[in-house]
């Protein structure tokens, strides 16, 4: 999933949308100016999948901290929009509680390229908002993507080197940290970073982003199902787009 905290942009996220009945970009700016110059007493991050299958619901999830804390929130809600029917009418999805300080909301989304925004309201009455965006994409496109990588159609990148740096085995039910190690020509890549993970047993295929920190892309992911799971990592930009498999051993 695509991790961003507010208050700053991930490499997924759109810009330049305005929201009607919301206010401008400089609203949702005043908003966060509301807590102050200093950290914000209620840290909420949002995650968005940067891409899902059409058959799949998209996941959005929220989750608040407080002095490192988890809290509940007053309330959540995704607004989103196709990118090429703006004027549209927008469709909302009020997240629901799932445990302490953590929210989530299911959409079941056609095909296409959307943009929106987030909606939250802390205990304390300040509004958290800003820009999120995703794609959603049909079984035509992955079938065309798994033939492309069945017949090595990408082409070689010459300077891009790929390291895993994670766990090979781990107990099912468990957390597994990812991390990568990107480079193109020696610096870490600037590209969108994702993970698409592949358990035994299981016909679909979940995504999630990857977040930069220093010279690595991580995230971390939970495997249920005993086996041999499949971390495959995925690197596009507009000059590539390059994708490499994990083997992960998930013992019960």
């Amino acid at each position: 999933m695509k991790k961003k905290t507010m208050g700053f942009m991930g490499v997924f996220f759109a810009t330049g949308l305005v929201l009607a009945g919301c206010g401008s970009d400089k609203q949702a700016m005043d908003h966060n100016a509301m807590q102050g110059s200093g950290k914000p007493a209620v840290d909420v991050k949002v995650d968005v999948p940067a891409k899902t299958m059409e058959d799949q619901q998209v996941v959005f999830q929220a989750t608040a901290l407080e002095n490192k804390k988890a809290v509940n929130l007053e309330d959540v809600t995704f607004e989103v929009w196709k990118v090429d029917k703006k004027e549209a009418t927008h469709q909302k999805f009020k997240a629901a509680l799932k445990k302490t300080g953590m929210y989530q909301a299911e959409a079941n989304l056609a095909e296409g390229e959307y943009e929106g925004l987030y909606h939250i309201n802390d205990k304390k009455g300040l509004h958290h908002m800003d820009k999120i965006s995703f794609v959603v994409m049909n079984h035509s496109h992955e079938e065309t993507s798994k033939k492309k990588a069945a017949t090595h159609e990408h082409p070689a990148v010459g300077g891009l080197s790929v390291h895993y740096m994670g766990a090979t085995k781990m107990t099912a039910g468990a957390i597994l940290p990812v991390s990568f190690h990107v480079f193109l020509n020696g610096e870490p890549i600037q590209a969108a970073v994702q993970i698409e993970v592949i358990e035994p047993g299981v016909e679909k295929h979940m995504y999630l982003p990857l977040t930069r920190k220093d010279d690595q892309f991580v995230g971390e992911v939970s495997l249920t199902h005993p086996g041999t799971a499949t971390i495959r990592l995925h690197v596009e930009n507009d000059q590539l787009h390059h994708h490499q498999d994990q083997r992960i051993i998930v013992k019960k």
